[in-house]
């Protein structure tokens, strides 16, 4: 669609007949006039003589002029120059024969350089930048309500982390936001369509037309997030800047990239999950993996079962509320995130059970720990236990009706066989169906346990179950047949470098969905003291941000000789970072997750176009200082 750019600015002249006051002459004052506007300024005359005040008083702001940003006086000695040798921007000395400018105006003008992140999937960025007022936008949204009510706050928020706290310099009214979204959606799936086209250009008249095209909500916020990345504050000129000549198609090669949070361990807030979320929106991740209970908590509120979370949390404050949870939805689809809820059974549980028949659980507080669980406290489900699938089966609808129906995380890994061996009910159902105890007859009853689990969360309303498991002992080669691949997709978190442990391979080619969190890459704890041994935690050392960054699920796939390549590769979903939080709070939470999670949402965004990280070392650099900080 063509905009009148004319029309546009003439909208914006307040008049009684004599009186016209050009947009591009007044821009200190358009956001006041265009509120008195919208409340019928025209029809009442004491509008007009509060704007003529307003004139005659002089704001006190700068009207830039319009070709280009003006240089004012710095008691800064340095200035930034592009280097044709390195194409880099490099920090000298003032000197007569260069140009004064600051690092972020250089950079918008050093190709390559640019300050994006994740790295779009095809672009064009030419060394051209014009003034931008953030303040100053005329937004031109088509879409139902909803939608452009959401895409108004976005982009509310977007100017709020970009003028911060800044005194700047206003210049004219300059910038036209024209965006068409297709489609109603409102809420992120496990299939949503994330691309977006995004160009800036600056007309004959100097005014920049931004446009934005996107068949949903979440493909439009990508490309608001990839056009704040383009402005940048100019502290030469105290001035935002903006590139004037970009082009981006965009979409992500995979559709699930993910963080993974525990606030089982150690209680979470609410404001620091959101935190997390919104730091995951600059890096364009899409999925929170919410590790909700274990065996140490249960901290979820649920209103049938009140005594899981009287009896399971910490403390009453330690508790999440069903409003607690919306409020946790609703911010992440803001953000263009999905929340994607995990009850860990039949192990890593406990905490919470103890308000229900206490023969549902075994090994609950045993010690010697060692000898009952893989961490302390220990806690499985009885599988042989009637009664307990039907408690079970009214968790999965509290979380269904919280949550949601698209997609659920059953966890799945550690089972301790030991703890299921020392039962004598299990014992007993055992023997009734005339099995031993050898691992394949535990693995007999864990299967009853996944398949009756199946059934239950069916009848509690989620009819086609598109369910995750962690990667565990019913993966092994000579289990697997008891998952179904056309209702579970395996988390791997297995040692993607062992060439001997066959996880991979297995999942790969038995045609499984597969999500990658390979602990020796994704795994965000390791590397600190052991939390119940001395020295080094199990999985150290630390996983730097470079792992993360070239952490290549199809190079894993590669490396395997599987038999179906194509078709495994094709069955990749994408991949989590995970932080596991025995030793961590919501005070170092932020620390530990970037910039190591924003390395992986690159690989995932861009799947196999990823370069070296030495590469993209300077641009996440930039990314971390000037995106993940906004707002704190």
């Amino acid at each position: 669609m063509e905009v009148n750019t004319a029309a546009v600015r003439a909208h914006y002249v307040v008049c009684l007949g004599y009186l016209r006051i050009k947009v591009s002459q007044f821009g200190g004052i358009i956001q006041l006039v265009m509120k008195f506007h919208k409340m019928k300024l025209a029809k009442l005359c004491f509008g007009c003589l509060v704007v003529l005040f307003l004139v005659s008083h002089s704001f006190s702001y700068s009207t830039l002029p319009r070709s280009g940003p003006t240089t004012t006086t710095s008691s800064i000695p340095w200035t930034w120059t592009c280097s044709a040798e390195q194409n880099i921007c490099v920090k000298q000395q003032k000197s007569p024969s260069l140009v004064n400018q600051s690092e972020a105006s250089c950079r918008l003008k050093c190709s390559p350089e640019n300050f994006l992140w994740p790295l779009p999937s095809q672009f064009s960025v030419a060394e051209e930048v014009s003034l931008f007022n953030p303040f100053g936008v005329v937004k031109n949204v088509r879409a139902t309500k909803e939608v452009e009510e959401m895409f108004n706050d976005a982009f509310a928020w977007q100017i709020k982390n970009l003028a911060k706290n800044r005194r700047f310099n206003y210049g004219p009214v300059e910038t036209i936001l024209d965006v068409i979204i297709d489609t109603d959606l409102t809420k992120p799936d496990v299939d949503t369509d994330e691309k977006y086209f995004l160009k800036i250009k600056e007309d004959a008249e100097k005014i920049l037309i931004v446009t934005i095209r996107a068949k949903t909500y979440f493909g439009a916020r990508h490309a608001l997030e990839t056009m704040f990345q383009l402005a940048q504050f100019d502290p030469v000129t105290s001035s935002f800047l903006l590139s004037s000549e970009v082009e981006i198609t965009d979409e992500p090669f995979y559709p699930h990239r993910g963080v993974m949070l525990d606030t089982a361990r150690n209680f979470i807030p609410v404001d620091k999950i959101k935190t997390m979320i919104d730091s995951m929106s600059y890096s364009k991740l899409n999925v929170f993996h919410w590790h909700i209970t274990d065996s140490q908590s249960f901290p979820l509120h649920m209103d049938s079962l009140p005594g899981f979370a009287e009896f399971g949390a910490y403390s009453p404050e330690e508790t999440y509320s069903k409003e607690d949870v919306k409020d946790i939805i609703d911010h992440a689809a803001k953000r263009g995130v999905r929340v994607l809820p995990e009850l860990d059974a039949p192990a890593h549980v406990g905490a919470g059970w103890e308000s229900v028949d206490p023969s549902f659980t075994l090994c609950v507080n045993r010690e010697p720990w060692l000898d009952w669980c893989v961490e302390p406290p220990c806690g499985q489900l009885n599988p042989a236990q009637p009664g307990m699938y039907d408690v079970l089966e009214q968790i999965y609808k509290e979380f269904i009706n919280m949550f949601g129906a698209s997609q659920f995380h059953m966890g799945g890994d550690e089972i301790h066989v030991g703890c299921w061996n020392s039962s004598s009910d299990i014992a007993a159902w055992l023997d009734q169906r005339g099995r031993g105890r050898e691992e394949k007859d535990f693995i007999f009853i864990w299967n009853h346990f996944l398949q009756e689990s199946v059934k239950r969360i069916k009848k509690a309303g989620m009819t086609k179950p598109k369910l995750v498991l962690w990667n565990n002992g019913m993966t092994k080669a000579e289990h697997i047949h008891h998952i179904d691949p056309a209702i579970f997709a395996i988390q791997i978190w297995t040692n993607s470098k062992d060439m001997e442990d066959l996880t991979i391979k297995t999942v790969a080619e038995k045609g499984f969905k597969m999500i990658f969190s390979n602990y020796d890459a994704t795994y965000l704890d390791c590397g600190f003291g052991g939390w119940v041994s001395d020295g080094n935690n199990w999985c150290s050392p630390y996983k730097e941000w470079q792992l993360q960054h070239q952490n290549d699920p199809l190079q894993m796939l590669e490396d395997r000789n599987l038999t179906n390549l194509e078709a495994a590769k094709a069955n990749v979903l994408g991949g989590e970072v995970a932080l596991w939080t025995e030793q961590v709070d919501g005070h170092s939470m932020m620390s530990r997750l970037e910039p190591r999670a924003s390395a992986y949402g690159e690989q995932l965004w861009r799947g196999p176009s990823t370069g070296r990280w030495i590469e993209a070392e300077r641009r996440l650099v930039r990314h971390r200082g000037c995106r993940q900080n906004e707002g704190k």
